[in-house]
């Protein structure tokens, strides 16, 4: 692939992700994890630390147990689900506009719900607002109309559109191929 088309397929551009990272630092919250704390959480889930030395980093040390755990297939670090069969990939600050990315682009720029539904179900440390920060900021879905919001009103089911898509997708690959015949 060469320079130009990895740049069409890109939905941020750099000043997009740059005003992401102030945007982070303006913004903090408590789940979002920086490389630091992931490193200082994949050390206390091995345990090869020493005690604890106040009350506040055991209670810290406890809710990490109870909350992340190492996945050694993968080498990731994942959140722990409420019914302990769903786990979530933990992602560091500095990736996260790349995951955001990737999502949107693979949901083929649905908007911010189908982004968001995707990224929450499949990444931990990612918030609604950071979603909806980024997809503002979206180079594709600004200068394509069809891609900007629709009708709050419009209560059409997303697999339906989904649905719609893809068979206006095949009736034009039909078409061609019989122009071509």
């Amino acid at each position: 692939m060469d320079g130009a088309s990895a740049c069409i397929l890109r939905a941020f551009d750099d000043e997009s992700k740059a005003n992401f990272l102030d945007f982070l630092r303006g913004h903090p919250n408590n789940r979002r994890v920086s490389s630091a704390e992931r490193a200082l959480i994949i050390e206390w889930l091995a345990g090869a630390t020493g005690r604890p030395t106040s009350q506040r980093e055991f209670s810290r040390r406890n809710y990490v147990k109870r909350t992340f755990a190492w996945d050694e297939g993968s080498q990731n670090l994942v959140a722990i689900g409420k019914n302990n069969n769903e786990h979530r990939v933990v992602i560091v600050l500095e990736s996260i506009a790349d995951v955001v990315e990737t999502m949107h682009i693979r949901n083929n720029h649905l908007g911010w719900d189908a982004t968001w539904r995707d990224v929450s179900s499949a990444y931990y440390g990612i918030l609604r607002s950071d979603v909806i920060f980024l997809l503002k900021r979206c180079r594709v879905c600004a200068h394509n109309p069809s891609k900007r919001a629709k009708n709050p009103g419009n209560d059409e089911s997303l697999e339906r559109k989904v649905e719609r898509e893809a068979f206006k997708e095949q009736d034009i690959l039909e078409r061609a191929e019989e122009e071509i015949a």
